[in-house]
């Protein structure tokens, strides 16, 4: 969301297991050699539910692993096609690249990344400062936006270690012309302080919880201002 202007400015869709679980938990319960193919096939599910909820006009996200791309034979061309069957424009769609796996050929996955951004799909690092690749991801390609991890997120207007790193990767954004976005942003304190450093894009249940297979509620933060009572001379 982008608070200032009280915009949605994309939705994310995230996989859950049959009993709510996180995508770890999912796809650790998956043998290996399901896991991408199962990755790769949920996005579909993912993009008619958009069509459903009518969003046709708000970016959409989706997180894939690195290796769904590489691992898959014709991963970019299955992807494509399943946003254009379900009336959906490629550049509509942000695909979201975990740091939750190690990405075993760069070639391969840089060349994947270059034929989605043909097609018009954009491009983001999820959870950034809490994977395998880190800074070494980022010096390969640009994305489009740069996810910074909860982990760096939390208290962040109490610790000053938390604050000189995001200082940093906003920064190196702001020169590389990439969108920095506060994840698990749940606090007024922290959205303030990042706000104040230069972040625009914040998700978190600061600002809406999610919602199964529908579109959540939102809340907008508001600066209160002291009611002040007048004293006796």
């Amino acid at each position: 969301v982008d608070p200032v202007r009280r915009e949605v400015t994309s939705y994310e869709f995230l996989i859950r297991g049959a009993e709510g679980g996180s995508p770890e938990q999912l796809f650790a319960s998956i043998p290996p050699e399901q896991r991408h193919r199962l990755d790769l096939e949920s996005k579909a599910e993912a993009f008619r539910l958009a069509r459903r909820l009518g969003l046709k006009d708000v970016k959409l996200s989706v997180n894939l692993l690195p290796m769904s791309l590489t691992g898959m034979p014709g991963a970019v061309e299955q992807l494509v096609a399943q946003i254009e069957e379900c009336g959906l424009s490629p550049g509509q769609v942000v695909v979201e690249v975990t740091e939750q796996e190690a990405i075993s050929c760069l070639e391969v996955f840089s060349g994947a990344i270059e034929q989605l951004r043909r097609a018009g799909v954009g491009i983001a690092i999820d959870d950034f400062g809490a994977g395998f690749a880190g800074l070494s991801l980022l010096a390969e390609f640009q994305p489009d936006k740069l996810k910074i991890d909860r982990g760096l997120i939390q208290n962040i207007h109490r610790s000053g270690p938390r604050q000189a790193i995001v200082r940093a990767i906003v920064q190196a954004c702001t020169a590389m012309g990439i969108t920095p976005v506060a994840e698990g942003v749940e606090l007024v304190e922290e959205w303030l302080w990042l706000k104040a450093v230069g972040v625009e894009r914040f998700q978190g249940y600061l600002f809406a919880r999610p919602a199964t297979a529908g579109i959540p509620a939102m809340h907008w933060p508001e600066r209160v201002v002291p009611f002040l009572l007048p004293t006796q001379p």
